[in-house]
């Protein structure tokens, strides 16, 4: 019925269109019944997929910056928009999709701990999806982000956006932006740069065996500190490869004490 109504008045401004939009806009905002009061703007931490060049060849996220209108993931317009996504509605097959629609940028939304998601979804989302998105490169600034009640909250409001995309007729849809959250993303600070002759740092040692050394065997002991992921920030690397650097140096003090003497130094026997 309300709709209805609506369309009778937009009949009675039809000839001085857009100037009679300009002014019916505001009237539908003071006359809503509820028009919801957000924050002006909400600050949050957000961590950059990586970026990186190997042997000359480009992978990752190649651009920072991003200014555009938030849209959930099943909005239809997605062109120059900055989905918002949680994790579990994510897979390669569509973020191939959103990078051919020209999504501006990708934001998505992980929960605190992995724990809430269960193991078939991580299996079939994330497990899969990551370390394709890592062997490509991709102009889309996608970033990851902690959820958070402000965030879920936003998440949830910009879903009113997709009534309006996708309304049946004028009325509707200017009714829809009316009752809608609009929000702009925005990602401050200047565009990334490359980091050349960035420093790696390996530690070696050695332990002679005795004998001559061209003819002993060869034993390597090798292990890592660090991790690999598609945002370096949220990779921890609870056990890559802590507990080998924990055993390594164990093996490395207890071999240094026996090669003090002579009758516990290593030999080819």
């Amino acid at each position: 019925m309300l709709f209805d109504e609506a369309n009778e008045v937009f009949e009675m401004f039809k000839g001085s269109f857009p100037l009679s939009v300009l002014f019916f806009v505001p009237v539908l905002i003071l006359i809503s019944p509820c028009v919801p009061v957000v924050d002006a703007a909400h600050e949050f931490t957000a961590f950059r997929m990586q970026q990186y060049d190997l042997h000359g060849t480009p992978y990752g996220c190649r651009n920072a910056l991003v200014n555009m209108e938030a849209r959930p993931i099943d909005s239809s317009v997605a062109t120059r928009r900055c989905i918002i996504t949680r994790l579990t509605e994510l897979n390669i097959d569509r973020y191939r999709e959103l990078v051919e629609q020209a999504a501006g940028a990708i934001l998505i939304l992980i929960p605190p701990t992995l724990n809430s998601i269960s193991k078939e979804e991580l299996e079939q989302n994330w497990l899969e999806m990551e370390p394709q998105l890592m062997a490509e490169q991709t102009n889309v600034p996608i970033y990851f982000a902690y959820e958070d009640e402000t965030l879920l909250e936003i998440y949830d409001s910009i879903q009113n956006a997709v009534n309006s995309d996708q309304a049946a007729s004028a009325a509707e849809a200017l009714l829809s932006a009316v009752y809608a959250n609009g929000f702009q993303m925005v990602v401050n600070g200047p565009q990334a740069k490359v980091v050349k002759d960035m420093p790696i740092f390996s530690i070696q040692g050695k332990l002679s065996g005795l004998g001559i050394e061209d003819q002993l065997p060869t034993i390597a002991i090798v292990t890592h500190y660090d991790s690999f992921g598609v945002a370096p920030h949220l990779s921890f690397g609870a056990d890559s490869n802590g507990s080998g650097v924990v055993a390594l140096l164990e093996l490395a003090h207890l071999q240094s004490h026996k090669s003090l003497h002579r009758n516990t130094i290593a030999d080819d026997r």
